[in-house]
């Protein structure tokens, strides 16, 4: 089969090896579904699916072909991308397996290529044809529908198609259509909604009657495999309340949509930019109905429809974990065997704070999976303090264990170190609305998790600093060493040093053995948006510097921050002792980054450089907004980022033999490859 690292493509995969069928899985790439895949029993083989001649010789023998592989998308932005992934690689797959003489071929079509309803009467079924092309992929699916149909009239091919509609559910690792509309639901809920119906499919439902299709279907035969017909307006009720969000309230007239898709499609095209709706795409949904009749389906192979809210349940919970970098945390990459470690615990159990988030996911990677360039993960047990509403989307294995705590909670946090031999103390709020909470969390936050580790005599902690605690260099001293002294930038860096002094002033004490890691600009994989938002402006035409562009900022890639973790931990030499953690290099000008980082993404890109004045002007807002105790993530950014924000590294390769694992130019190298 085609198709198994997608999401609909891995459930039939999984509903095979589930009916003792072992399918041998035909892939470009490898991801966590593939792995999974082959641990269940399937086997894995990369290959060129549009290699004819390499397709016939893989597929000669064969009983039978799924062929799921395609472009799943709504975007127009390449249509001849799209049509070449779904129209001609149609084409080229199956006519393969044809030239192979295998024997049923199950192919994945799509509804849209049946169309929609103008009245919710009468939903659609098999035989209905849609007679418009609102997007590349829809036209590039039905081309395969002709395809297919010539295939069966003249060969007599045993071709059987099915038809899912909207699938949700666990496992989609790339985030399809269905999963991107939810996802942005959740991080910004709407308020308006539209006329018209979805039929909301359930991806495990939709699995197996893909493999009903093949062990109990007819010979070139159709099948839809759609779901419970609602409403639009019930779908987005129905998100409201699983999220514990305000139902969206006003309904928007067709004209509206369209009219305005139109408008911003006038204003972004001209500047390479795609609106958020194609003005086609609104005009083709608004209004109709996506119902399908399924019974046929249900009544030749046992097909079956749970409820929407039971199915959009699972897809909301996927999407909160994707929005905290998650979804993918305790599935494995590579389909060869892990390497073997020893069973005795190599280090004491740890307690990891700051999971979910970019360092912290990153960690539980590292202990899962390990991370390219770094040692092998020491064997041991592991404790994540997670706040309660983040709790339930963790599902990790033995020996990790999810504790919900807040991290002011005295006496949860007493629990929690029970046992517990180090702390990695990563939790942190950076860009809260409030600027109370900065203290709350990184101050009082770290003063009651060393007061408990005094308690509960877990003596070894180590916190995660920032540079905001030294500010900006100084004319004569751009770059920051062991010698600079405090001057917290702004709240977000007072906060920092309290608890830094505080874990310090402790280790003096002699009560625990704290060392402080300092990092500055974070960069690596599973970033959050705001990172992305900056990445995704080195392809733009003109991106934007604040300032001159000559001013020093270093870098410190999470890979690089695990492996001072994990090295410092066991350094006597560190205890009671703060380090700079960046990259080999300290002196990066803000230039020299964007250079690397569009030439990662092969862009020609000329930035522009805004005056020093605007960064300046930020500062004073930034000012203003700290009297009323408020925090903008966007404008403090920019205040600072015509500052010189850069460390020496030397007292952590002195102390505990620190060494980055990868460089930004590296870095940027790989960066885009996503």
């Amino acid at each position: 089969m085609t198709g198994a690292s997608g999401h609909v493509g891995y459930h039939v995969a999984r509903a095979l090896c589930e009916h003792g069928i072992s399918p041998i899985l035909l892939s470009r790439t490898f991801n966590a579904n593939i792995t999974d895949l082959v641990q269940r029993g399937a086997r894995a083989r990369r290959i060129e699916l549009t290699d004819r001649i390499v397709l016939v010789n893989e597929l000669r023998g064969a009983d039978g072909l799924f062929h799921l592989a395609g472009q799943n998308t709504t975007s127009r932005e390449t249509p001849e991308s799209i049509i070449e992934n779904t129209a001609r690689l149609a084409e080229v797959v199956i006519g393969s397996a044809v030239d192979a003489e295998v024997k049923t071929i199950v192919y994945t079509s799509s509804v849209v290529v049946l169309g929609r309803s103008h009245d919710p009467g009468r939903p659609i079924v098999e035989t209905d044809r849609t007679a418009t092309y609102e997007s590349p992929y829809v036209e590039g699916k039905c081309r395969a529908e002709i395809f297919c149909e010539r295939l069966i009239q003249e060969r007599g091919v045993d071709i059987r198609r099915v038809y899912p509609s909207w699938v949700v559910g666990p496992d989609d690792m790339r985030g399809t259509p269905p999963h991107q509309v939810v996802n942005g639901f959740l991080k910004r809920p709407h308020r308006f909604y539209f006329s018209g119906g979805l039929s909301i499919a359930r991806a495990e439902c939709v699995g197996r009657g893909h493999v009903a299709a093949y062990l109990r279907g007819a010979p070139g035969e159709t099948y839809l495999l759609g779901g419970e017909n609602i409403t639009v307006q019930r779908f987005f009720d129905l998100l409201a309340e699983l999220s514990h969000e305000r139902r969206p309230s006003i309904r928007l007239p067709k004209p509206a949509i369209v009219g305005g898709a139109s408008v911003l499609a006038a204003l972004l095209n001209p500047l390479g930019k795609q609106p958020p709706i194609d003005p086609s795409y609104a005009k083709a949904v608004v209004g109709s109905y996506s119902w399908y009749d399924s019974s046929k389906a249900v009544r030749q192979l046992g097909y079956e429809i749970p409820p929407a809210k039971e199915s959009l349940a699972a897809a909301v919970l996927g999407e909160r974990r994707r929005l905290v970098g998650i979804y993918a945390v305790g599935k494995a990459r590579k389909v060869e065997a892990p390497a073997v470690r020893s069973m005795a615990e190599e280090r004491p159990p740890l307690l990891l704070t700051g999971a979910p988030g970019w360092l912290g996911n990153r960690f539980l990677e590292y202990y899962l999976h390990g991370i390219a360039g770094l040692q092998s993960p020491p064997r041991r047990r592991i404790r994540l303090l997670v706040e309660p509403r983040h709790a339930e989307l963790f599902d990790l294995p033995h020996p990790f264990e999810v504790v919900p705590a807040d991290i002011c909670d005295s006496d949860a946090l007493g629990k929690a170190l029970e046992g517990i031999g180090a702390v990695y103390h990563l939790a942190g709020a950076i860009y809260p609305p409030r600027i109370s909470t900065l203290y709350r969390v990184n101050f009082e936050g770290t003063r009651n998790l060393v007061d408990q580790c005094v308690k509960k005599n877990v003596r070894r902690i180590l916190f995660m600093a920032t540079d905001s605690i030294c500010g900006h260099g100084r004319r004569g001293a751009r770059i920051f060493d062991e010698q600079t002294p405090e001057s917290p930038y702004r709240h977000y860096g007072r906060s920092k040093w309290l608890a830094e002094r505080y874990i310090l002033d402790k280790s003096r004490e002699g009560l625990i053995d704290g060392t402080s890691l300092r990092g500055f600009w974070f960069f690596g994989p599973g970033a959050p948006q705001r990172q992305l938002d900056f990445m995704d402006m080195m392809r733009w035409k003109h991106p934007i510097i604040f300032g001159n562009g000559k001013n020093f900022r270093s870098i410190s890639h999470i890979d690089n921050l695990v492996a001072a973790f994990t090295t410092a931990e066991i350094a006597k030499a560190t205890f009671g002792k703060w380090y700079w953690i960046g990259d080999a290099r300290p002196d990066y000008t803000v230039d020299d980054i964007y250079a690397m980082l569009c030439s990662g993404c092969k862009s020609d890109a000329k930035p522009v450089h805004l005056p020093r004045v605007v960064c300046s002007a930020m500062r004073g807002v930034d000012t203003v907004l700290g009297w009323f105790g408020r925090l903008h993530p966007t404008i403090h950014g920019i205040g600072k980022f015509d500052f010189d924000i850069a460390g020496s590294i030397d007292a952590a390769r002195r102390d505990f033999g620190y060494r980055p694992v990868i460089s930004m130019e590296q870095y940027a190298d790989i960066a885009y490859r996503r």
